[in-house]
């Protein structure tokens, strides 16, 4: 994949997130239970039950509303939003810069607008708004956000610094870039090579999360090194999906704001290669959530 790709990309999700679960059950006589005689009151003062209509632990939330009941019997999981795209969207190749910077609005260049690594880059930006946490909340316990996953391809790990960057502007470094010229080329996923001189051509992307208990980095920042979970495809080394170790660590993310815009941001440092992310998740501890009826992003 060699081709140079200096745009930024416009992005359109197409959000799923599930937020209902069953109603009170009904005959439709106006009999309430289907067989003649009248449901009794819900308990009302005791753990909540999940599919009776009623508030049983009396906080005001019922049955799948209640983030109690997240993910029991037929109720989603309440905080977990995927952002699925329906078609692949390209990441763009590096390109080569002595800009310095240190923020980025240092970075004039409408392509070269991101400040990433102390230099003026192209990135590709995604952005999630959450709406449905309670206003003014922020992230005290950072290990309620439970994990972020891409699903992706791209034929240089090491050209890639993938960022998360909070609602409040904080750059949270998910992996950080590494010379390629002094270390070994691992794919991610199973990128497509065929397409070095005509338009990019999706190859076929794996799942890699960052959670807080993983303790193996996809690359070793400080050497180099590869994480042990490489698989050898053909000829080709392919970092295996799973669980990883962010760069930054875990407890910088609190403090940040919940409700707002979260941001994907990930920056090609080098020439050559380029590759397509498919889709990017945050999942998020349910019990950060008031209200699991509501809409939990825009």
């Amino acid at each position: 994949m060699r081709a140079q790709m200096r745009t930024q990309l416009s992005i359109a999700f197409l959000i799923g997130v599930a937020a209902c679960g069953p109603g009170a059950r009904d005959d439709g006589n106006g009999n309430g239970n289907g067989n003649g005689t009248v449901d009794a009151a819900p308990v009302t003062g005791g753990p909540e039950v999940c599919d009776d209509g009623g508030d049983n632990d009396l906080d005001g939330k019922v049955d799948c509303g209640d983030s109690d009941c997240s993910g029991v019997g037929d109720c989603p999981v309440c905080g977990s939003v995927m952002a699925p795209q329906a078609t692949p969207l390209a990441l763009p190749d590096g390109t080569s810069t002595t800009t310095a910077c240190s923020t980025d609005a240092q970075c004039t260049d409408p392509v070269l607008s991101s400040c990433v690594s102390k230099e003026c880059h192209a990135s590709y930006n995604s952005t999630l708004d959450f709406i449905g946490f309670p206003a003014g909340t922020t992230l005290t316990d950072p290990n309620k956000l439970l994990k972020v996953c891409v699903n992706m391809e791209h034929s240089y790990l090491r050209d890639l610094q993938m960022e998360l960057i909070t609602p409040n502007g904080n750059v949270f470094i998910l992996q950080k870039w590494y010379d390629r010229t002094t270390t070994q080329e691992i794919f991610l996923g199973a990128p497509n090579e065929t397409d070095e001189t005509g338009a990019p051509i999706p190859g076929t992307g794996m799942e890699y999360c960052w959670t807080p208990a993983a303790t193996s980095e996809m690359i070793n920042t400080s050497n180099g090194v590869a994480a042990s979970t490489i698989m050898t495809v053909g000829s080709k080394k392919v970092l295996s999906p799973g669980d990883y170790k962010s760069t930054s660590p875990w407890t910088t993310l609190q403090g940040s704001e919940l409700n707002g815009k979260w941001t994907m941001r990930v920056t090609d440092l080098w020439s050559i290669d380029n590759g397509f992310m498919f889709n990017w998740s945050i999942s998020f501890d349910p019990t950060l959530v008031d209200d699991c009826n509501g809409p939990i992003i825009l």
